[in-house]
């Protein structure tokens, strides 16, 4: 291990400790070696000043980034669950925008949360609103490109999903919940009873929306997302219970109201 990435572990590690480094013999060493320290405070206590601030700039973003799953566990909770998980996971990203992309993974570990499945679909739904909110930007597809697919070529097309698009499948009504939870009120809000939902989360207009929409219309929409022909993805479609009545009337609907909701974003034949 080189002198460089021994330091960058090191600092890594401080910064990501959470006693005080004052009071740690460890750390005193450490930033005696490293730090310069000035008239008015010693190394340990520069290198605290910078521990505070990680902590106070990574647990805000967290904090901004999923408000709904704060909402659900209390200050309490939360707090315990930002420590364990920057404690656990050193970011990989200069950006804080790719901060929370762990946090569902960790709260599929903490078994101590309460209402722990209620919180993975949280942090699913509010990490799909990240992802969404920063994916690349793309035209919509124009409805006439749509509407002159040759009837002999139709079953053989695909059909590209935008990249601001995620597909959810939840064991929660989170998005109603996340919604109930922001509004100011001195309301306490009831936690929701299960109930399969699959949803659509999508970018349009510079605002975030969510839609829910039924299984054989969620299956026909994610094959087609993972590059299967408009025949493929109605065929695995119409495997689901009712499915093949449900395609047929209600294809041509669900594809001219993704078509003007941005979903689709260009068609190839």
């Amino acid at each position: 291990m080189s002198d460089l990435t021994a330091l960058q572990e090191g600092m890594a590690a401080a910064l990501r400790s959470r006693g005080a480094l004052t009071q740690s013999e460890q750390w005193s060493r450490f930033a005696s070696e490293h730090i310069g320290g000035n008239s008015r405070l010693s190394p340990v206590e520069q290198l605290e000043i910078y521990r505070e601030q990680f902590w106070l700039r990574h647990t805000s973003s967290l904090v901004e980034d999923f408000p709904g799953l704060g909402g659900i566990l209390g200050q309490r909770e939360w707090e315990k669950l930002v420590e364990a998980y920057l404690s656990q996971v050193a970011p990989q990203s200069y950006t804080l925008r790719d901060l929370g992309f762990r946090l569902p993974e960790i709260i599929a570990q903490a078994g101590w949360l309460s209402h722990q499945a209620l919180c993975l679909d949280m942090a699913r739904l509010e990490l799909a609103y990240v992802e969404v909110f920063d994916a690349p930007d793309t035209l919509p597809l124009a409805p006439e490109r749509l509407a002159s697919i040759p009837e002999e070529s139709f079953t053989e097309a695909r059909l590209l999903v935008a990249p601001c698009v995620r597909l959810l499948t939840l064991s929660y009504p989170v998005a109603d919940l996340r919604r109930q939870l922001r509004v100011e009120s001195d309301e306490p809000v009831a936690i929701p009873e299960p109930r399969e939902t699959r949803l659509v989360v999508y970018r349009r207009d510079l605002r975030l929306w969510d839609m829910p929409v039924s299984a054989v219309a969620y299956s026909f929409l994610s094959g087609l997302s993972e590059g299967k022909t408009l025949g493929g993805a109605a065929e695995v479609a119409a495997r689901l219970p009712g499915g093949e009545a449900e395609l047929t009337s209600s294809i041509g609907a669900w594809l001219q109201e993704w078509t003007q909701k941005g979903l689709l974003a260009d068609v190839r034949l």
